[in-house]
């Protein structure tokens, strides 16, 4: 019980006291595997992970997956802003 309170903790205070809504008992593994507890940034380190994936299974589409991740990466710049 003291682990699962720490990484509540953890999410609560990276998200201005607030559980994302959309948070799963997956990804609270997954942000605690990569140390990661704020949510928008796990989701920006999600996505690079999935282009990586997309980019070393299928090399023929490196180049629709590069303007896809800029496209991505401009949109979550404007959010920032």
């Amino acid at each position: 019980m003291g682990r699962m309170k720490d990484l509540y903790i953890e999410i609560c205070n990276a998200n201005n006291g607030e559980i994302p809504k959309d948070l799963t008992i997956a990804d609270i593994a997954r942000m605690k595997e990569l140390q990661i507890y704020e949510w928008k940034q796990y989701e920006k380190e999600m996505e690079n992970i999935r282009l990586q994936r997309a980019k070393e299974d299928n090399p023929s589409e490196t180049k629709k997956m590069e303007i896809a991740e800029r496209k991505f990466r401009h949109v979550h710049k404007e959010d920032e802003d």
